[in-house]
């Protein structure tokens, strides 16, 4: 069931000048078990598209690199899959491998100096249905992996711009200047019924079933993967997480995590501590990248 397409909040930066200046990434990610699941059915990706970067995924060590944001550029994702008894383990695996493989086979083709943001944002969002079809054939063909699914919120960072893709409730934050703004939107009952002016703003949390998803990867039915494209700069922080650590950790304590700075492990570290301590009730990820000139 679509529910929105966000609009893009795509701008040029630079100086007087008109010049852009060369950016860089550093990233720093890991998942947590949390303290009651038995096993952990996040997943998160994190890799240059050049062929020779290989893959960068999983949930049983950290992921951490570097790398500058030429075309063709990073890829950032974080998956919480659905489906219990490592179904959904399998879900949100297959989602960021398809993704990370086809985007890394389509940077191998042709010269992506030459072609427009609007058509690689387009490979993107095609990569996404492509994992989400994968996803729904794998569960039909296998019972015990039947109706398994999984979010996914993604980043192609190239140039000086995020190109983001995103289904489900896992999320992408940027800090910029003291100020953090949350970049998604959460596909969730409660969501729709805010979105359709049903609820207000302080019912959220009050709804009934308000974390039943509205678009999932691997669905039977067609989905509508939420689109934008946010301009980075120097000195920004993106944050992606799944809602073991979104649900649990509030934005205020987020917001003073971010204002310490320091390494991108101490900040994460910290603050899947912080929903561990809150009783960890699901699998936590969060993948942090710090955005400087090169």
């Amino acid at each position: 069931m679509p529910l929105w397409v966000l609009e893009s909040t795509e701008r040029r930066m630079g100086s007087s000048t008109g010049a852009v200046p060369r950016l860089g990434l550093r990233w720093y990610g890991r998942s947590s078990v949390g303290c009651v699941r038995a096993n952990n059915e996040d997943n998160l990706c994190a890799r240059g598209l050049l062929a020779e970067n290989g893959p960068s995924s999983g949930t049983e060590d950290a992921l951490e690199g570097t790398s500058g944001l030429d075309r063709p550029g990073v890829l950032l994702a974080v998956a919480d899959g659905i489906g219990g008894e490592r179904a959904g383990e399998v879900a949100s695996g297959m989602a960021v491998s398809i993704l990370a493989e086809t985007l890394a086979q389509r940077a191998g083709r042709g010269n992506d100096a030459e072609t427009a943001r609007e058509d690689l944002h387009a490979a993107l969002v095609a990569a996404v249905l492509l994992a989400s079809e994968r996803i729904r054939d794998e569960g039909a063909s296998n019972p015990s992996r039947a109706r398994m699914g999984t979010t996914l919120t993604a980043a192609w960072m190239l140039d000086d711009v995020a190109m983001l893709a995103h289904v489900g409730d896992s999320r992408a934050y940027l800090w910029r200047g003291g100020k953090l703004q949350q970049l998604t939107r959460d596909q969730t009952w409660a969501e729709k019924l805010l979105e359709d002016n049903i609820i207000g703003p302080d019912e959220v949390g009050r709804v009934a079933g308000r974390h039943i998803l509205m678009q999932a990867l691997g669905s039977d039915e067609d989905i509508e993967v939420a689109v934008s494209t946010v301009a980075v700069e120097d000195g920004d922080t993106m944050l992606f997480c799944t809602d073991g650590l979104s649900g649990v950790v509030p934005e205020d304590v987020l917001r003073d995590e971010l204002h310490r700075g320091g390494q991108l492990e101490g900040l994460v570290d910290r603050l899947i501590h912080g929903a561990e301590r809150r009783g960890g009730p699901d699998n936590i990820t969060l993948l942090a990248a710090r955005i400087a000139a090169l």
